[in-house]
């Protein structure tokens, strides 16, 4: 599977099918089922429930499953603004660059609640 940012082949955190890690820009694809297993097991709402905004402007590549283009999603407070790519085709999920030190699964699944916690953040705090 060829990362959808800077098209290198990406490789399996761990033997974690679903996780993938591009050597080059360091971006994360994980399917949808395993990142809702994964938030729900840390007390995060799916991702569904996330909220964020589609950036319909955003050109973000191609999906390495489907190849149909992926969909951007902004969220995160106005200060550190975040953003992940979806397929809406299967469900892929694709975290950019922000994952350098994710060098197995345990420490990937780390960062991505880490990243998911920051990108409700707003959300939350509306809630207050």
């Amino acid at each position: 599977m060829n990362c959808p940012s800077c098209n290198v082949e990406m490789g399996e955190l761990d033997g974690e099918a679903t996780l993938r890690r591009c050597g080059q820009c360091f971006g994360l694809w994980i399917d949808v089922a395993d990142l809702n297993r994964v938030l729900l097991h840390n007390n995060l709402p799916g991702l569904e429930s996330l909220g964020g905004r589609v950036d319909a402007e955003a050109l973000t590549g191609q999906c390495p499953e489907c190849q149909v283009d992926l969909v951007r999603v902004d969220g995160g407070e106005r200060q550190h603004r975040l953003h992940y790519d979806t397929c809406e085709s299967c469900g892929g999920i694709f975290l950019e660059s922000e994952f350098k030190d994710a060098s197995d699964a345990e420490v990937a699944f780390t960062e991505i609640v880490d990243f998911f916690q920051h990108f409700s953040a707003k959300k939350k705090r509306a809630a207050l």
